[in-house]
C-alpha cells in the first residue's frame, strides 16, 4: 500500500538504473527476513480470508516474499503457490516453506503450465501491466471459483488533491514506471463487467480514519475485487 503525499515523490536516482526492477522494488518493500505482515496486509488478507473456503487451492501472483501467503495457509490451511519474476523475493518465500514458480507473468505464453486451482489472487499487481486485460483472460480458465485482485484506489483524496496541485496520482515505491494502470472504485466496476465477469465482491480498505467509513470512495486507500466468470 502506498502512503502519497500531496507534493513530494519518493526517492529515486536515474544513476540506479532506469528500468524497473523488482528485486530493488522487493528490497524496498521488505526491509526484513522475516515474514511480519504490516497492518494494511493484514486487514487485506483478513478480508479475503472471509472470501475463500478453508483448504482451497491457491495460486498467489506476485507473491513476493510469501507472507501474505503464509498468512491465508496458517488461518485457512490453503494449499498456496506463490509466482513471482524476483529471485530476492522468492528466496525469502522458499525460506519459509512455500511452493513458488519463478516467472515472468508479462509473457503471456509462461501462463498455459500454470496449474488449475481453486481461487488466483494476485494483489497489487494488475496495475504493473499493460495489458491486465489479456492477463486475466489468459489466466480465468484456471481458477476453478473466483480470481481476486487488489488495487490502489486512484479515487483516495490525496491522489485527488494531487491533480489539484499539477501532480499526478503517485503509487510507486521505487521506480515511476512500476504503475501502468489506474482505476477509481466506478472504474474498477465498469471495467470487471467490460471484462466478461461478474463483479462478486468489492470492499475498500485502510485508509482516513472515521472518514473512510462515511465515504469509503474517497477515504479507502485500497480496493479488492473477487471476480468469477
Amino acid at each position: 500500500m502506498y502512503f502519497p503525499s500531496l507534493t513530494k515523490y519518493p526517492d529515486y536516482n536515474l544513476n540506479n538504473g532506469v528500468k524497473v526492477d523488482y528485486d530493488k522494488y522487493w528490497q524496498k518493500r521488505c526491509q526484513s527476513e522475516e515474514q511480519v505482515l504490516s497492518n494494511w496486509q493484514k486487514q487485506r488478507s483478513d478480508l479475503v480470508l472471509k472470501m475463500i473456503e478453508q483448504n482451497s487451492k491457491i495460486l498467489d501472483f506476485g507473491c513476493g516474499d510469501g507472507s501474505v501467503l503464509k498468512y491465508l495457509k496458517d488461518n485457512a490451511n490453503i494449499s498456496g503457490i506463490g509466482v513471482d519474476i524476483s529471485d530476492d523475493a522468492l528466496s525469502k518465500a522458499k525460506k519459509n516453506g512455500l511452493e513458488v514458480i519463478k516467472m515472468d507473468i508479462t509473457n503471456l505464453n509462461n501462463l498455459n503450465n500454470l496449474p488449475e486451482v481453486d481461487y488466483i489472487l494476485g494483489f497489487e499487481i494488475i496495475e504493473h501491466m499493460p495489458n491486465p486485460e489479456e492477463f486475466i483472460d489468459k489466466i480465468k480458465n484456471k481458477a476453478r471459483q473466483a480470481l481476486i485482485f487488489s488495487v490502489p484506489n486512484s479515487g483516495y483524496y490525496i491522489q485527488r488533491l494531487r491533480l489539484l496541485f499539477g501532480r499526478f496520482p503517485q503509487q510507486w515505491i521505487s521506480h515511476p514506471g512500476e504503475h501502468l494502470r489506474f482505476w477509481t472504485v466506478k472504474d474498477i466496476k465498469w471495467w470487471v463487467k467490460a471484462i466478461g465477469f461478474k463483479l462478486d465482491k468489492i470492499v475498500l480498505y485502510e485508509g482516513l480514519p472515521i472518514f473512510k467509513n462515511i465515504f469509503p470512495k474517497l477515504f479507502c486507500r485500497g480496493i479488492i475485487i473477487k471476480m468469477k466468470k
